[in-house]
């Protein structure tokens, strides 16, 4: 087996272990330390939780979290015990996306409100029993699910309509702005009048889309003549101005001085 196609492979994120249980109610795990994170979802019934002194009765839609290197302890419900898939987790990333989520072991629990984590753990464990291994599919289910996980805590709200259309031209500038871009052009892509765009735009950043454009222009020009690599010409080309002489006005009206000044004192 190729190493990439392996979730175990990687170093962001990586899955150490998966599976499925329906618990009897009898059967308790001891577990000891481990050097790998566990998530747990309960599918059905109910069952308890016993880590760093603490009780936590846990339920259908319940994920509950096992750092790594921690001692727990967890049983089914004597009268409904529950089945849970669970997935084992290591990462140079990890760390930040617990710390999101504000999971540690004196906070291990999490409610799926919205049913929006169950078929992030099934797609994880469906492939494994289908492979016999975590495969990179299994990966971006588990990056799905960090990245559900961290949006519902956080509350996120959808974004209103001129929020996404100013994004949509933030992004359409920096992705662009080397070229000769117009507003036009930027209003067209969000799909907007130029002068809508221009009034939202103000609105959610202070600046008009053209202030904006500069700005990133004007920016970048700045760190280019920085490196003293590069000519006046090539910088303005370089930033979305053919004409050099457009360049210079524009560059002056925003730092105060020319290129050519900059350049000269840079270099005195």
């Amino acid at each position: 087996m190729k190493s990439f196609i392996n979730a175990a492979e990687y170093v962001e994120l990586a899955i150490s272990e998966c599976g499925k249980e329906e618990c009897v109610k009898n059967k308790a795990v001891c577990l000891g330390k481990r050097d790998f994170h566990l998530f747990h979802y309960v599918l059905l019934g109910k069952g308890t939780l016993l880590i760093n002194n603490k009780e936590y009765r846990l339920s259908k839609g319940n994920v509950f979290f096992i750092p790594a290197h921690a001692d727990a302890f967890y049983y089914p419900d004597k009268d409904d015990p529950w089945i849970y898939e669970w997935v084992g987790f290591t990462g140079t990333k990890v760390d930040a996306y617990l710390e999101e989520l504000n999971l540690s072991i004196d906070h291990p629990v999490i409610v799926d409100k919205n049913k929006t984590y169950k078929p992030y753990f099934n797609a994880i464990v469906k492939r494994y029993l289908n492979n016999g291994y975590s495969d990179i599919s299994s990966l971006g289910a588990l990056y799905e699910l960090f990245g559900e996980m961290i949006y519902e805590k956080e509350g996120a709200q959808t974004m209103s309509k001129t929020s996404v259309t100013v994004q949509l031209a933030k992004d359409f500038i920096r992705n662009n702005y080397r070229t000769d871009i117009t507003i036009e052009d930027i209003a067209k892509n969000a799909n907007v009048t130029p002068n809508y765009l221009s009034a939202i735009f103000q609105k959610e950043e202070n600046m008009t889309t053209k202030r904006y454009l500069t700005k990133i222009r004007m920016t970048q020009a700045m760190s280019l003549l920085q490196t003293g690599k590069m000519k006046v010409k090539d910088v303005s080309e370089a930033v979305g101005y053919p004409n050099q002489l457009h360049f210079s006005n524009e560059f002056k009206k925003y730092f105060g001085k020319s290129p050519i000044s900059y350049l000269n004192n840079k270099t005195e």
